[in-house]
């Protein structure tokens, strides 16, 4: 036999911080929604209609605001670190090769001119 709901049963109510927190976690995890789902009880639904929701909050609000747990501060700040690195190290890269590039020839070369 099936089993079939109260008359009285409510659909399971979540704070704000659990929606934010399971949003933050599916997006900077890299697996699938069905994966964060499933690890957190969840119905992948809930992870859409809860990410769409906050997207339309940090637009209306400008600026996305900083996360709440002292856990994602330091991904966030781990995160922006490796960042930053990637991007120094690309930015030496280029100064690099425009200081090789603007260097006139060796007078030595076939075609120089001197």
């Amino acid at each position: 036999m099936t089993k079939k709901k109260e008359a009285g049963a409510a659909p399971r109510q979540y704070d704000v911080s659990f929606k934010d927190e399971a949003v933050r976690m599916w997006q900077t995890s890299g697996q699938a929604a069905e994966v964060t789902a499933r690890a957190l009880g969840i119905s992948v639904f809930n992870l859409y209609e809860w990410r769409k929701r906050a997207g339309q909050v940090t637009r209306a609000a400008g600026a996305p605001g900083l996360p709440e747990s002292k856990e994602a501060l330091q991904l966030e700040v781990l995160r922006l670190r490796q960042e930053n690195l990637r991007l120094t190290e690309q930015r030496d890269i280029l100064k690099k090769a425009a200081g090789i590039l603007s260097e006139p020839p060796p007078s030595g070369m076939p075609g120089s001119k001197r």
